[in-house]
């Protein structure tokens, strides 16, 4: 994999990190409490959406075109989930190690090179993390301690 994709994973692994964090040491309760928004209204419903949106842009990267149009995830169990973001990445990964950083990927009719592709996924998965952090402070979920201290919040 070219250095500059290379460094666009690391801030994957980093995002990604934030997410399974959440998603490891939540309770039950807490992934499925209520919260103040349409549809994805629980972090459980989050994640299972940032699962199957990365798998879009998995597919992208064979397909040259994006499409967002995976299925709901059949196991959104804690488990089920950490398996499938963990495995998600892992295909992440393989799929980029032949790519040279000059490939485009289709967004409905505009070209997109291969590393704003990449900055898009992290921009989304970051966007969800943000929702699930003010979420949190919004209806008294205990903020695990690694993302308190990853992203210098005030618990």
């Amino acid at each position: 994999m070219i250095h500059s994709l290379s460094e666009l994973i690391g801030a994957w692994q980093y995002t990604r990190g934030l997410t399974l964090t959440f998603a490891q040491e939540l309770s039950d309760s807490d992934l499925d409490k209520p919260l103040p928004r349409k549809n994805l209204n629980t972090i459980r419903l989050q994640i299972e959406e940032m699962a199957m949106i990365q798998e879009d842009y998995i597919n992208a990267l064979a397909t040259k075109a994006i499409n967002f149009s995976t299925a709901p995830l059949k196991d959104t169990s804690t488990q089920g989930l950490i398996k499938k973001l963990t495995a998600l990445d892992a295909m992440l990964e393989k799929n980029l190690e032949s790519f040279d950083g000059t490939e485009n990927i289709d967004w409905f009719g505009e070209a997109m090179n291969i590393h704003a592709h990449i900055a898009a996924m992290i921009g989304h998965e970051n966007m969800h993390i943000g929702q699930i952090v003010a979420f949190c402070y919004a209806t008294g979920i205990t903020i695990p301690a690694k993302v308190v201290e990853t992203m210098a919040l005030d618990g």
